[in-house]
């Protein structure tokens, strides 16, 4: 079964209140045009940085058979994309959907967000990171780690753009969020063709779900055939924009559908080469 637009397989946490995971990264990418399946790894009612979250990781089981029911539809999957694992099952349930899924269509689109940590630590146990690590990196065409993500997945420090770059060049394409740029945060794109970045003012504070609404509106652009260069512009833009809603309004959330505008219409920011 085809479909004129583009099709992405999403797998990641489902989170009935928070703009976060696929609640994000689907919203994105269905409102640039492209249509998502989703396979959640977690239900939970609200982030878990506002308190308990309710719910919690969907057996992998349960998954594996949404999955078969998926396959008996026999969509064409353009691209996969993969955040929050909920438990180790879900990574090799996951590993084994992308090389069925590119099996079918060589040249999908494998995007892996290797969802772990942030300042200084693991948010998930080390043994399911380093699954991630070992499983599911490898089969990427693409990675969206924020910096420190990087620096675990590499074991390196990573303080000058050059050995960012460095650690960066052993997995073929990679975005790289939360990237400092003199006073200026900023998103580095690292290929075998490109070396760029984007960056844009530091809010005080932001809410959560930048990294998976950043990651999905990129791959909506490259499946829609944008250059590297022009994607990532229009990218960054976009979660600036959205940022800077949220931040004057104090809205604690990722105020996506008021500020959908920027998704469809973004104010491109300026990028520059990453050296």
């Amino acid at each position: 079964m085809t479909t004129a637009s583009p099709k992405v397989l999403l797998i990641s946490s489902t989170v009935a209140s928070s703009r976060v995971g696929a609640t994000a990264a689907g919203f994105c990418l269905q409102r640039l045009g492209v249509e998502t399946v989703v396979l959640p790894t977690t239900l939970m009612g609200r982030h878990p940085g506002w308190g308990a979250p309710g719910g919690g990781a969907v057996e992998t089981e349960r998954l594996r058979k949404m999955w078969h029911a998926i396959r008996k539809q026999d969509l064409h999957f353009d691209g996969v994309l993969t955040g929050y694992m909920g438990e180790v099952g879900h990574i090799d349930l996951a590993a084994d959907i992308i090389r069925d899924i590119r099996a079918k269509n060589p040249a999908v689109k494998i995007w892996v967000d290797p969802v772990m940590g942030d300042h200084g630590n693991l948010y998930i146990p080390e043994h399911r990171a380093a699954a991630i690590r070992d499983a599911l990196v490898p089969l990427a065409d693409c990675i969206t780690p924020n910096l420190w993500e990087l620096s675990w997945l590499s074991g390196q420090v990573l303080d000058t753009p050059q050995n960012i770059r460095k650690a960066a060049s052993a997995y073929g394409s990679v975005l790289i969020t939360s990237v400092p740029d003199g006073e200026d945060i900023g998103a580095a794109w690292e290929s075998p063709e490109d070396a760029l970045i984007c960056s844009h003012e530091k809010f005080a504070s932001v809410p959560h779900g930048g990294g998976d609404s950043l990651g999905a509106i990129l791959l909506a652009h490259h499946l829609r055939g944008l250059d590297a260069r022009t994607a990532l512009s229009a990218a960054v833009g976009s979660i600036f924009d959205i940022m800077r809603a949220a931040n004057e309004a104090d809205a604690g959330e990722l105020p996506l559908v008021r500020c959908q505008g920027a998704l469809i219409a973004p104010q491109g920011l300026d990028v520059k080469d990453y050296i």
